[in-house]
């Protein structure tokens, strides 16, 4: 945590002075900010989701159902990263279409097993 907090506060540090002088590369420093401070968080995320498959494979989950929950908790956090990028340039527009596509797409990829689910209904009835 210590190197995220590092990274951010350079980052803010940097955007600020830079803001008044040179919009673009504030914004460019901002944008770069962001990006260090996910690839830095991959690496703990790897991890978990080892982890998390490891015990889905151990408690009898479905590999194409756990499949389907990491894709949905992916689009939501890239959906969210990508909007919040979006506001911080100052685009609250783009930034609610892709709030708006991440939503669309978590109930897309999502589909398969509320089908599964209806159908599971329908046969005890």
């Amino acid at each position: 945590m210590e190197q995220i907090i590092a990274i951010a506060l350079c980052g803010t540090i940097l955007t600020v002075v830079l803001q008044k002088e040179m919009p673009q590369l504030s914004m460019l420093t901002a944008l770069v900010t962001g990006i260090l401070i996910f690839l830095r968080i991959c690496i703990p995320l790897e991890e978990v989701i080892r982890l998390l498959r490891e015990t889905a494979e151990r408690a009898g989950v479905s590999e194409g159902y756990f499949s389907v929950i990491l894709k949905v908790i992916g689009i939501a956090y890239l959906s969210q990263f990508t909007a919040q990028l979006c506001l911080d340039a100052g685009e609250r527009a783009i930034a609610a279409k892709v709030e708006m596509a991440g939503k669309v797409l978590i109930m897309a990829v999502s589909a398969p097993i509320l089908v599964a689910l209806l159908e599971m209904v329908l046969s005890l009835v």
